[in-house]
């Protein structure tokens, strides 16, 4: 057999040169490396983490932002005076008005004293005196249940303070920051301190029934109502002729609250009024705002010599003829005045209470000139009951009671009026018994 073996011209050149293989021969391989990916270096790794960053920042300037800003209520003037609409005034005895101390947004003893008193909310009208939110475990339920049952307000130093801070958060101005001009030598002298209560924590408290006193412990839990005219239950009543009717009198002793003694300047955090003003709608803000610093009522409601009445939080000076010129920050802080002459109120409990002065003053004047005042703030003094002044705050955030006065007309011309308290929890955590229920 006979092989026979081809020229090697006739071999495919690829054989000995693999740069002679055709791309388009049906062995054609492409040994030629494919380009790597582009890798990731550290620049490009920092470019996309710096769009990513800003994302959310140009999120919140070009979309959250202005909606937050553009639902903000806006805050309107601070009005001074109100005249509280005699349309609202109770017609017969069937209706009453029901002035309520410091709540400090314990909701649950608020609910209780409307059921104690026998609230009619379309009969009666309720009058709160400030300070009615913060500290306590939910003023949000407490602004609910005010707006719900249409109730006039009064601005206490934490709205005050509140509605401040409100300000400053939505961009808006405030035109009562009284803290501007406490140092300036007005009557008002020297106040800041006062931007919160400065009750002591003491353990007993003081009961007046009549014209004796003895001195209890607090009790938790219970409440007790005081009837009108001598009625009462769970409790002594409180009447009229009483020269200085004081429940839960405390000592002196000071904290430091918003002012720091040792510095002599605001450590004031409040972190339930921050809370306050996330939770709180456009509606309840405008509520709080629209309370004002004085509610003036027309009528003589403790009789012909007690003249007309002037609902406020803290209380008035004696010397100030008119409520139009009374200092908003003795409106929201006062409690004393500087001898010798108990014309500017004292940046401490050093002086006389100016309830004091302020009764003594009335009786010089004539019947026609007189004025009682209702207020609270003052807690550590408690529900003080004098001729022309009536202090309902009995210290309901500590643990004691949370007061109304009600008054109602008497079928003769008249007023008559009577005094309700609930026993409260313990609300600060730095007390014995402590009821947690912050909100």
């Amino acid at each position: 057999m006979t092989v026979s073996v081809a020229p090697a011209s006739q071999y495919p050149a690829y054989r000995d040169d693999p740069d002679a293989l055709q791309s388009d021969s049906p062995l054609a391989i492409d040994d030629k490396p494919s380009p790597s990916p582009r890798r990731f270096n550290k620049k490009n790794l920092l470019l996309l983490v710096a769009i990513a960053a800003l994302i959310p920042v140009l999120y919140f300037f070009l979309f959250w932002a202005p909606s937050r800003k553009s639902t903000a209520y806006q805050l309107t003037p601070t009005v001074k005076v109100a005249d509280y609409p005699t349309e609202l005034l109770p017609a017969s005895s069937e209706g009453r008005l029901i002035f309520i101390g410091d709540i400090h947004g314990c909701n649950v003893e608020f609910a209780q004293l409307l059921e104690t008193v026998g609230f009619e909310p379309t009969q009666d009208k309720l009058i709160l005196l400030g300070d009615f939110i913060s500290k306590g475990p939910d003023s949000i339920a407490v602004l609910e249940m005010a707006m719900k049952y249409d109730a006039a307000c009064i601005r206490g130093n934490h709205e005050n303070t509140l509605l401040r801070r409100y300000a400053k958060k939505h961009g808006q101005k405030f035109d009562n920051d009284v803290r501007d001009r406490l140092e300036d030598g007005t009557k008002s002298g020297d106040l800041e301190h006062f931007d919160d209560d400065d009750d002591d924590d003491g353990e007993g408290a003081t009961t007046v029934v009549g014209q004796s006193a003895k001195k209890t412990k607090r009790k938790a839990g219970g409440r007790h109502a005081v009837h009108p005219h001598g009625g009462q239950k769970h409790a002594s009543a409180h009447t009229e002729d009483d020269d200085d009717c004081m429940l839960h009198e405390m000592d002196d002793t000071l904290e430091s609250g918003d002012f720091d003694p040792s510095t002599g300047g605001f450590v004031h955090v409040m972190a339930d009024e921050k809370k306050i003003i996330k939770k709180a709608s456009p509606e309840q803000i405008e509520y709080i705002d629209s309370c004002p610093l004085i509610l003036h009522i027309p009528e003589q409601i403790f009789g012909p010599d007690g003249g007309d009445v002037a609902a406020v939080h803290a209380g008035l000076m004696w010397d100030v003829p008119t409520l139009a010129d009374q200092d908003p920050a003795v409106l929201l802080y006062i409690r004393t005045l500087l001898p010798p002459n108990n014309s500017t109120a004292s940046p401490s409990r050093d002086g006389i209470l100016w309830k004091e002065v302020w009764n003594d003053y009335q009786e010089t004047l004539p019947p026609s000139q007189r004025r009682t005042v209702v207020y609270g703030h003052d807690a550590k003094t408690g529900l003080a009951i004098k001729k022309y002044s009536k202090g309902l705050d009995s210290r309901c955030y500590k643990g004691d009671y949370l007061t109304a006065m009600v008054a109602k007309r008497d079928g003769l011309g008249g007023w008559k009026h009577g005094f309700y308290s609930v026993k409260c929890q313990v609300h600060d955590p730095k007390l014995p018994g402590y009821v947690d229920g912050k909100f």
